[in-house]
């Protein structure tokens, strides 16, 4: 051994000398993998950690609207609500068509608008919960299902996401239900109201889920969580039992029906052969255009630069 291999030798291994940084060999994960990891955390709500990783799936993969949608749902969970709106109206440029897109950006466009939402930094963020999925699956005489009433406006409405869990408040006989931050957006029908009041105070549980907003009001799931042994005969909602009964009903009725009863009386035989014949256009037709809405949505400069690029 030479003395220049000896020499580094004791460099490498003298006591006390600094350590060198390891050198990362890691390597960047695909993008399957990110995308498992992307709903991973958005199922366990860690929304700082969705939002990074639909970033860097921006940065490093063609920019498509699933993963803008993705974006724009941990934004808005964090209710950084104008970075949400530009979310989504990426998404909805890469895709026009996308409901997704385009159902947040109609809700995004009242909130960001807003005094309030503009002063939400003094209002401590709470992270809407994912529920499991088989809470909004229909059970008939365990879950009800409808409209609040009495509902706040609009504004409040929209704050609200699709599929957050909320609170039940009860104040006499009326049952309100809260956002998380103890907002009030409406009451139960006092028939549902008295009777979940009372079968609660026997025992039983109940949770609601909001469905989404509708024209005047929000829609809401309620479910029977736990049943009291007590109240094992009693059914919470015994009015969606008959409905569906009465469906039932109708259904074997007309499965009981004979086949003909279903068939056109007429005589195709005097069926006149003037369908392929050209037919002069009704002034009264419905056609249906472009979808201007959807382009309505999509900042102006992004749809010049498309133009420029179709006219190259």
């Amino acid at each position: 051994m030479d003395g220049t291999t000896a020499t580094q030798d004791q460099t490498r291994t003298a006591p006390g000398a600094p350590t060198p940084p390891p050198v990362s060999r890691q390597k960047p994960k695909p993008r399957r993998t990110l995308i498992i990891d992307l709903r991973s955390t958005a199922l366990q709500n860690r929304w700082e950690e969705a939002l990074a990783i639909s970033e860097e799936m921006l940065q490093r993969f063609p920019p498509d609207a699933e993963t803008f949608n993705a974006k724009g749902r941990a934004l808005s969970a964090l209710r950084r609500y104008p970075e949400a709106f530009e979310a989504y109206q990426e998404s909805l440029r890469l895709d026009p068509p996308n409901m997704i897109a385009r159902r947040n950006l109609q809700r995004l466009d009242i909130l960001r608008n807003r005094d309030a939402a503009n002063a939400l930094s003094d209002v401590p963020v709470v992270i809407a919960a994912i529920p499991r999925t088989n809470v909004f699956i229909e059970e008939v005489g365990k879950t009800w299902r409808g409209e609040l009433v009495n509902a706040a406006d609009t504004g409040t409405l929209n704050e609200v996401s699709t599929g957050e869990q909320l609170k039940m408040v009860v104040a006499g006989e009326r049952l309100y239900v809260e956002d998380q931050h103890g907002i009030r957006l409406g009451e139960f029908d006092a028939d549902t109201a008295i009777r979940v009041i009372n079968l609660t105070a026997s025992g039983n549980r109940y949770e609601v889920y909001a469905l989404g907003v509708t024209t005047q009001s929000i829609a809401v799931i309620l479910r029977e969580v736990y049943r009291d042994p007590q109240q094992a005969t009693t059914v919470s909602f015994p009015g969606k039992i008959r409905a569906t009964r009465a469906y039932l009903r109708e259904r074997d009725l007309l499965m009981q029906r004979d086949e003909a009863d279903f068939l056109d009386a007429g005589d195709d035989d005097d069926v006149d052969d003037d369908d392929d014949r050209p037919r002069t256009a009704d002034p009264t037709d419905e056609f249906e255009g472009p979808d201007t809405e959807a382009a309505s949505l999509v900042p102006s400069s992004a749809r010049l630069e498309e133009d420029d690029e179709n006219a190259i």
